[in-house]
């Protein structure tokens, strides 16, 4: 089975806050069958536990977090020699929690496909969505704490320059257009957005970031002259 089938085969099934205004646009994969450095996640070596055959990696790529332009999160799925999920991992603000755990609460693979609940407006994962009440500003974030500048970090670090212009529009951008009060009733799905999510190699992916942060800036530039 080619990489592309392996991730659409094992593609996460995550579930979105019904009153999330921020799409996904596009999703890396990567395909590794032996430990390796992670190209998207740079803190992390990626290290098949045992019993495994693979660990896929899934970069999911959003224009906005709900408090600055560019948003990169990351699911973990490891599967075995039968084609069995045996682990999975997602991000949580620069760290990763485990997404399988023996709680009633949570969700089993359903025919291989994880089960991920996404943090409104910040994206980070969970294996329950109400465990998002845990942090103390989950609602204030999306509220009166939304807007933000034009974020490059992690891999992109350096690549592209934000303007202080940029950065002022990203803020109105949001505030005016992308806060929302969060339900928690994790009811939507990427495709209830009306966008399909560009599945693609990793490296795909990483060459079209900085143009797509650039043409984003660059709407929102023309956005704004308008008035």
């Amino acid at each position: 089975m080619s990489d592309l089938s392996l991730a659409q085969r094992y593609a996460p099934s995550i579930h979105f806050d019904a009153a999330e205004t921020i799409p996904l646009q596009a999703v890396g994969y990567t395909v590794f069958r032996g430990a390796a450095q992670s190209g998207s996640f740079p803190k992390r070596q990626v290290i098949p536990p045992a019993g495994a055959a693979f660990v896929i990696e899934y970069a999911y790529y959003w224009d906005y977090d709900i408090q600055h332009m560019y948003d990169l999160e990351h699911i973990w799925v490891a599967v075995g020699a039968d084609g069995q999920v045996l682990d999975a991992e997602g991000s949580f603000h620069g760290r990763y929690l485990k997404l399988l755990l023996q709680l009633s609460c949570v969700l089993p693979p359903t025919d291989g496909h994880v089960h991920a609940f996404c943090q409104p407006g910040k994206h980070a994962f969970l294996p329950d969505g109400q465990m998002f009440r845990l942090l103390p500003d989950w609602r204030e974030a999306c509220l009166s704490g939304a807007g933000g500048p034009v974020l490059v970090g992690g891999p992109f670090g350096g690549v592209y320059q934000p303007t202080e212009a940029d950065n002022a529009r990203s803020i109105r951008y949001i505030r005016e257009h992308l806060a929302f009060e969060p339900s928690m009733v994790f009811t939507k799905s990427a495709e209830d957005f009306g966008l399909e999510p560009a599945l693609m190699p990793w490296a795909q992916l990483w060459e079209e970031i900085p143009g797509r942060i650039c043409a984003e800036c660059a709407r929102l530039a023309g956005l704004y002259a308008k008035e």
